[in-house]
C-alpha cells in the first residue's frame, strides 16, 4: 500500500466538544473513553508518521452557520445541538483539538450530520484526487467511523478502520462496530499492523 495506490487517511471529528470532558458530546462518556484508550496520543503518532512520510492527510468536523442552514440531519441528536447552539462553526468547542489540528496543506471538510459525505463534496475531491482507499480514524466508532465505513464501502471505495485510532462513548459500543459491523466494510486493524503493512509494501 503506498502512494501509488492511492489511500488518505481520514482524521474525523477530533473536536474539543468530543473530546474534552466538558465537552457538550464528550461529557457522555466518549471523552473518557479516548482518554482511556489514549485515542489522541495514538492519532498524533499516526499524523506524525503520514506526515514524515508524505502521505496524504484529510480532516472532518462537524460545524454548523449561527442559522443552521447547513446542517442535512433531521434526526433528534442534531436537533438537540440546534436547541442548544452547539457547534457553531467559530465556537471554541468546534475547533479540532490542539495535538491533532490540520497543517496548511491538509485539507478540512465541514459536514452537517454524521456522515462525511453527505452535503459535502467529499466525494468529488476524493475522485478528483484518485484517492480509492480510505484509512478511517475518528470517535464515535459507532457513529462517524461506522457511517463513514459503510457509505465509503457502498460507492466503491477500499476501506481500512484503524480500531485504536477510534473510541465510542463505552467499550461496549466500539466492539460491538469493532467486530460486528466494521468488518462487513472493510479491514480492520490497530495502528501498528497498518504501519507494518505500509512498510513492507514500500
Amino acid at each position: 500500500m503506498t502512494n501509488d495506490q492511492n489511500f488518505v487517511l481520514l482524521s474525523m471529528d477530533f473536536q474539543r466538544a468530543m473530546c474534552e470532558p466538558d465537552g457538550s458530546v464528550g461529557s457522555g462518556g466518549l471523552a473518557a473513553e479516548i482518554a482511556r484508550r489514549g485515542t489522541l496520543d495514538r492519532v498524533a503518532d499516526a499524523l506524525g508518521t503520514f506526515r514524515s512520510n508524505q502521505w496524504p492527510v484529510l480532516h472532518v468536523r462537524v460545524s454548523f452557520d449561527a442559522n443552521f442552514t447547513n446542517m442535512t440531519s433531521a434526526s433528534p441528536r442534531f436537533a438537540w445541538f440546534r436547541a442548544n447552539a452547539a457547534l457553531i462553526e467559530s465556537a471554541e468547542e468546534t475547533q479540532i483539538v490542539p495535538a491533532l489540528l490540520p497543517t496548511k496543506d491538509e485539507p478540512l471538510i465541514e459536514k452537517g450530520c454524521v456522515n462525511p459525505f453527505v452535503g459535502t463534496r467529499l466525494r468529488e475531491f476524493l475522485n478528483l484526487r484518485q484517492f480509492h482507499h480510505l484509512v478511517l480514524a475518528g470517535v464515535a466508532t459507532n457513529h462517524v467511523v461506522e457511517a463513514t465505513a459503510r457509505y465509503a464501502a457502498d460507492i466503491g471505495f477500499k476501506v481500512t478502520v484503524v480500531e485504536d485510532l477510534c473510541a465510542s462513548s463505552s467499550p461496549e459500543l466500539h466492539e460491538f462496530a469493532v467486530h460486528n459491523i466494521l468488518p462487513s466494510y472493510g479491514a480492520v486493524m490497530s495502528l501498528d499492523e497498518l504501519l507494518a503493512t505500509l512498510e513492507s509494501a514500500d
